[in-house]
């Protein structure tokens, strides 16, 4: 090994060290701020957790409300009712563990933008699962997307999670299975952005129908009547409302389509001009670009691990499925952060023989150059030039 590679090696292990440095410390930052109680988060991010809390100490009133009655017991039974920091601390250090996971072996290939978007996914876990949350319980889905192990009981035991979760906790989260179902198929020929966005436009194809046909409802129409009491509301800032004045399953897809645009691009939140939402815009204009990206960049190798296709068909089969239902952009990014890990191991994704150094041969004495015979030096060269 030369020298030189001696010092590239060590300039790439110091240049990682300080990124693991800056990460632990920033993570560490982020659970002192969540044991101090989250200080100076607005009341609006809070409702939910209020919400829960209030069940969680046995009042009755939100019975007909099954997901927030199931979570608020899940924390009564763990005797956390009347510990809203250790509540917080307990999801905080589970969004932590996913984190980790993901980023293993690969936070040395984070740049700039990639370590930002690490430091935005953090202070949104601590706003949306560093407290009372339902979102908590869909990083364990993350967790086992997450398995290393090949063939059909990874897949068995990640759908039977979304299928437990969607049954305790939100229904639509039997679509999710749908969609994660439909972008495995997809993704098992060659995956590219044009397919990923071809995929997605299907999929809601094929929901407008469905809610058409045997629904009886057109596509957007559970988030229109959620958000019919909401027009007004101070607190409700970021509505959805449709771009499309049309009835039908043609103006339902429509409108479905260009939010789902929106939500990579949130140009409703760009217009508003403020730094809070000009911020969050970046973040997300930023992190779906990095995605994108990452998917066009993939290589055969990563393509043929089975948690690369599991980490991009679950966060697909989400974000379409919530580009029908979600009734605000506040509500689209609680609902994507406990998966922000599983799109920053997309992002950071590089196999091994990608991620290590070339490989060098060592340099030959002008003595062994010289006694190479003109055929040996005539291949020789012909091999380094291909």
């Amino acid at each position: 090994m030369t020298a030189a590679r001696v010092a590239a090696l060590r300039e790439v292990d110091h240049d990682r060290a300080i990124k693991q440095l800056l990460v632990a410390l920033f993570l560490v930052g982020s659970a002192c701020y969540v044991l101090l109680g989250s200080p100076f988060v607005p009341e609006r991010f809070l409702y939910d957790s209020k919400k829960i809390a209030t069940i969680a100490g046995g009042y009755q009133g939100y019975d007909s409300d099954k997901s927030f009655s199931t979570v608020g017991t899940i924390y009564r039974e763990l005797g956390l009712a009347d510990q809203p920091m250790w509540a917080g601390l307990l999801g905080y250090l589970l969004f932590v563990a996913v984190l980790l996971v993901s980023l293993r072996d690969r936070l040395g290939n984070a740049g700039l933008l990639s370590l930002a978007l690490l430091a935005g996914t953090t202070v949104l876990a601590v706003v949306y699962v560093g407290t009372y949350s339902k979102d908590v319980f869909v990083l364990p889905i993350a967790l086992i997307a997450l398995w290393r192990r090949r063939g059909i009981w990874p897949e068995v035991v990640l759908v039977g999670a979304m299928a437990y979760y969607a049954h305790e906790f939100r229904d639509y989260w039997y679509l999710v299975i749908g969609g994660y179902i439909g972008f495995r198929v997809v993704m098992a020929r060659r995956f590219s952005v044009r397919r990923m966005i071809g995929a997605a436009l299907a999929a809601l194809v094929v929901l407008s129908v469905v809610f058409q046909n045997y629904l009886g409802v057109e596509l957007d129409f559970y988030r229109t009547k959620v958000n019919e009491v909401r027009i007004g509301d101070v607190d409700t800032r970021t509505l959805i409302e449709p771009f499309f004045d049309l009835e039908g399953p043609v103006g339902s897809f429509l409108n479905s389509a260009i939010v789902l645009l929106t939500f990579a691009v949130p140009l409703p939140l760009i217009v508003r001009l403020s730094p809070y939402y000009l911020l969050v815009a970046a973040f997300l204009v930023v992190l779906w670009f990095m995605f994108a990206r990452a998917v066009h960049l993939s290589s055969a190798e990563s393509r043929t691990d089975p948690r690369w296709a599991r980490l991009v068909a679950l966060v697909l089969g989400l974000t379409v499925v919530q580009s029908v239902f979600e009734p605000d952009y506040g509500s689209y990014v609680r609902h994507l952060t406990p998966l922000l890990p599983l799109m920053l191991a997309v992002i950071l994704w590089r196999s091994p023989a990608s991620a290590a150094p070339a490989p060098e041969t060592e340099a030959e004495t002008p003595a062994e150059d010289a006694a190479r015979t003109p055929v040996e030096t005539s291949a020789r060269t012909w091999v380094e030039t291909r």
